[in-house]
């Protein structure tokens, strides 16, 4: 929600410069409005939309970025999940209460990367509290031969890469766009803008144009938030992968 009304004020904020501009024009006098200051005006925003159009880029590379690496960190949580529960299965009828409890790790993780509607996801505590119980479960085993002690000392690995995966997760889940760069990409653009409606023809036809092209604009920095948010919003990093780990390690 937070994103649509980002862009709600992106949109409100460019084509307000439209329509400062053609006040603006109303405004002045015929000779601020000449061929030779149209012609100040067209190069001096030509730098500027070069500036906007460059930051929007890297902008969206960015947050591309962010969303593909989110993406891997979920399904390499995933396959680190598989591998922990099979080796526990080998381990043998000891370690049952371990995967009992990976299992209930499992669920709880993927209703709080994926909640569902109406029901209030767990808490980084109780996850990050029921990991550290999967892996004390582990170390709690006695090997009682060599193939026993090497599944051990493999689970408390996986179980480490785990915590650390989750760490990492959690990590990325603030802003790799800043603030601050989307504040002055959206002010280059309403000046870009409110040059056009300065210029702009006075019909109908003008402004329907250009406030089309500001929807198009304000839709492109709805995408950079919702990519650089794969976890709530429209835009979500796949959950296929989880859910699959659940099936697999449910059977």
């Amino acid at each position: 929600m937070i994103n649509i009304i980002i862009g709600l004020i992106s949109l409100a904020t460019i084509f307000g410069g439209v329509l400062i501009g053609r006040l603006a024009a109303r405004r002045l006098p015929d000779r601020h409005l000449g061929t030779e200051t149209q012609s100040v005006v067209t190069v001096s925003v030509a730098v500027i939309g070069t500036l906007s159009a460059l930051v929007l880029g890297l902008m969206i590379t960015s947050a591309n970025s962010s969303f593909s690496a989110r993406s891997d960190e979920v399904r390499e949580l995933s396959l680190q999940l598989i591998r922990m529960e099979r080796n526990l299965r080998r381990y043998g009828p000891e370690a049952d209460d371990a995967r009992t409890k990976l299992r209930a790790w499992a669920i709880a993780k993927t209703q709080q990367l994926f909640p569902q509607n109406g029901q209030p996801p767990p808490s980084s505590e109780q996850t990050i509290a029921m990991l550290e119980s999967v892996q004390d479960a582990i170390l709690a085993l006695t090997p009682k031969d060599e193939r026993q002690k090497y599944l051990r000392t493999l689970c408390a690995t996986l179980s480490s890469t785990l915590i650390q995966a989750r760490w990492s997760l959690e990590q990325r889940r603030g802003h790799s766009v800043p603030v601050p760069f989307l504040v002055l990409l959206i002010f280059w653009l309403s000046i870009v803008f409110a040059s056009f409606g300065l210029f702009a023809p006075a019909n109908p036809t003008a402004l329907v144009a250009l406030f089309l092209c500001s929807v198009a604009v304000s839709g492109g920095i709805v995408l950079i938030e919702e990519l650089d948010n794969p976890l709530s919003g429209f835009i979500r990093v796949p959950s296929d992968s989880m859910r699959k780990a659940l099936v697999e390690i449910a059977q």
